[in-house]
């Protein structure tokens, strides 16, 4: 009697075994068919953005460097900068001793007016003479050429000086620029004058530009070829705290789409006439709207009419991805697309 209820038992076990087993396997089976109808379409929310479209590259701040050479020979006896020490034009760098190119100034002038009954070859040479030894005397006090930044100080204070030595290098922060490459097949995008926007996410601002050089050569390095380009800043970038060597984030601006509506061009449809329609979300069906485009990149179109601010649109997989899930499921068990039938171009749907 024990051995038969024990039998029971096994076989009571057994059966509510297999019935787990497979109520587990129908439901992961339905829920990796909801997880594939979720994935099958995807949404776009539009959003009020300055930029339709653009190319994302990066770019470094370059700027030019001066050098301020020495006009004279002589002993340094004042140096006015440091290393680091913001200049502007026509601040005073370094004074030379200049008791001798006074003296040569006066000299030259006490002999130019009494030349005044010589004649007017000599008196010629004597101007001259006399315009050298102004020049030399004021050459005796060297200022800064730009404004800027003195990256380097080559002398100190009692060194002499020959003539045409590097005295300082100042960087000069007028000319900084965003110097950066683009791929040789965004080169018929792109164009001199182009704007564009520069993001230093390490300053947390975002500065507009736009492009001044395309350089005529383009540049191969390890099987890459890329178009060398130059930008300037449509604003003072130095009140931004923006330096030299830094790199920034470059969107280049093929779409420029201030205050209008933008949509990514997979999120377009066309009917047999070639009119543009779109799928808006709802709380039921999507809904199908009539839409007027504008100008479009191959990534993003600017609507002229038909949708709002805010409104959310369904974008349906292509011909490509409707093709390779049929192939994926042999044709059955097809995940249902809400709305769509066997082509995005024939949806279901209200017409506006």
């Amino acid at each position: 009697m024990k051995k038969v209820f024990l039998i029971i038992i096994v076989i009571i076990v057994a059966v509510l075994s297999v019935f787990f087993i497979i109520n587990t396997n129908r439901n992961t089976e339905e829920n990796t068919a909801q997880n594939n109808i979720q994935n099958i379409f995807t949404t776009y929310t539009i959003e009020n953005s300055e930029i339709g479209d653009y190319i994302e590259i990066t770019g470094t701040v370059e700027a030019d460097e001066r050098n301020v050479l020495s006009e004279v020979s002589g002993k340094i006896i004042d140096l006015y900068v440091e290393k680091g020490q913001k200049v502007s034009e026509g601040d005073l760098l370094v004074k030379f001793e200049d008791l001798e190119y006074r003296i040569a100034y006066l000299n030259d002038l006490r002999n130019y007016e009494l030349a005044i009954n010589d004649s007017s070859r000599i008196k010629e040479i004597k101007e001259l003479q006399l315009e050298l030894s102004k020049r030399n005397l004021e050459n005796t006090e060297l200022k800064s050429p730009v404004n800027g930044t003195i990256s380097e100080v080559y002398i100190g204070e009692d060194d002499f000086v020959p003539t045409n030595q590097k005295i300082i290098s100042i960087v000069d922060t007028n000319s900084l620029r965003i110097e950066s490459v683009v791929d040789e097949i965004d080169l018929s995008k792109v164009q001199v004058g182009m704007e564009a926007l520069v993001e230093f996410d390490q300053l947390n601002v975002s500065i507009p530009a736009k492009i001044t050089l395309i350089n005529p050569v383009a540049v191969n390095s390890g099987g890459l070829t890329t178009i060398p380009i130059e930008l300037e800043f449509s604003e003072d970038a130095n009140k931004y705290g923006v330096i030299p060597g830094i790199t920034g984030n470059v969107k280049l601006i093929i779409l420029n789409a201030e205050n209008e509506i933008v949509i990514p061009t997979n999120a377009l449809n066309q009917d047999a006439n070639g009119n543009y329609f779109v799928f808006l979300k709802t709380e039921n069906e999507p809904k199908k709207i009539n839409i007027e485009i504008g100008d479009k990149t191959d990534d993003k179109a600017i609507v002229k009419s038909g949708l709002n601010f805010g409104q959310t649109l369904i974008i349906y997989p292509d011909e490509e991805e409707l093709q390779r899930l049929e192939n994926k499921y042999n044709g059955s068990n097809m995940p249902f697309i809400p709305g769509q039938g066997a082509s995005r171009n024939s949806p279901g749907g209200g017409n506006q």
